[in-house]
């Protein structure tokens, strides 16, 4: 079976929300007990010169007992940051009241589905079971990840016809069970470009480590009309990239590459996943459509 790559994200920042709901979930006709949900941890560091302020959603999920069924620690851990950790969103005192946390154990995966249209919605995010409070003077702001991968494509990012500056690399990346993920990655510095431009291939295994850029960007286009004044519009561009800031220069080999015939099979049985969603998708975008009433076949009286 396809091995398992290395993919870990380490996270340091400040508790900002938490939204953790116990639940159930039908394991061979039983209810098993669960917990899960979404804390997201501010961080300020510097990308590629650029000091940002990141919002990072950490997805969590875990069942009350193990498959041996004893207690499982990942369900306490979760419960524990739910019941006693204290977010900005809940302190009285924003920030300075809130808990500094630590996670050395989350790994990156792909969430994809499909729009009502049938366009296939994919964009990388966090998972993690454990989380740490720590104390605010070891708290120390980072956003990391290492991943060791296998080259998809390698080519410059282009958006609108035009060439954005940045490298983009998709990586495939063996996941438990034998599964494959393929994340989009970006090189922005002109050192990082020129490596893997140069010595990166398609079908090498390499490693990696980067940064996490999830940040949000407010942008403002104007709309002419015929007449009068134009319309400003603005929208929140919410970005979750993952920028390359270093990795091996030479492809990784022996037992340390991933098999060729194993990642094509591992990405045959993501596509026929994926039609499989895109129909699930689909179907549950059909049932929730419903034609609209129409009582008359024109005009009613306006009452003027």
């Amino acid at each position: 079976m396809l091995r398992q790559a290395e993919n870990k994200v380490k996270i340091e920042g400040i508790l900002s929300e938490i939204d953790i709901k116990p639940g159930h979930f039908n394991k061979n006709g039983q209810m098993m007990e669960s917990i899960g949900g979404t804390i997201t941890v501010k961080v300020t560091q510097s990308i590629s010169g650029e000091e940002k302020e990141l919002a990072i959603p950490i997805h969590m999920f875990a069942s009350k007992l193990t498959n041996r069924g004893t207690p499982n620690p990942a369900y306490e851990s979760i419960k524990k940051v739910a019941d006693e950790y204290v977010s900005i969103a809940a302190s009285e005192n924003g920030e300075d009241g809130a808990d500094r946390v630590r996670i050395t154990s989350g790994n990156i995966r792909m969430n994809e589905y499909y729009s009502a249209d049938g366009r296939l919605i994919s964009f990388p995010r966090v998972n993690a079971s454990f989380v740490n409070r720590i104390n605010k003077s070891d708290c120390k702001p980072e956003a990391t990840y290492t991943a060791e991968f296998v080259v998809a494509a390698k080519s410059e990012e282009i958006k609108n016809d035009e060439p954005t500056g940045r490298y983009k690399i998709d990586a495939i990346i063996p996941q438990y069970g034998g599964k494959v993920d393929v994340v989009p990655m970006y090189a922005q510095s002109a050192g990082v470009i020129d490596a893997i431009s140069t010595y990166w291939n398609v079908g090498d295994t390499v490693k990696a480590n980067g940064r996490l850029d999830f940040s949000a960007t407010t942008e403002t286009t104007i709309q002419e009309v015929d007449f009068g004044e134009p319309i400003e519009k603005t929208r929140t561009i919410n970005r979750s990239d993952l920028i390359i800031t270093g990795g091996s220069q030479e492809p990784l080999e022996g037992e340390f590459a991933f098999d060729n015939a194993e990642i094509q099979n591992a990405l045959a049985d993501r596509k026929a996943k994926l039609e499989q969603q895109k129909e699930k998708d689909m179907s549950r975008a059909q049932s929730k459509k419903a034609p609209a009433a129409n009582t008359n076949n024109g005009f009613t009286d306006l009452g003027f």
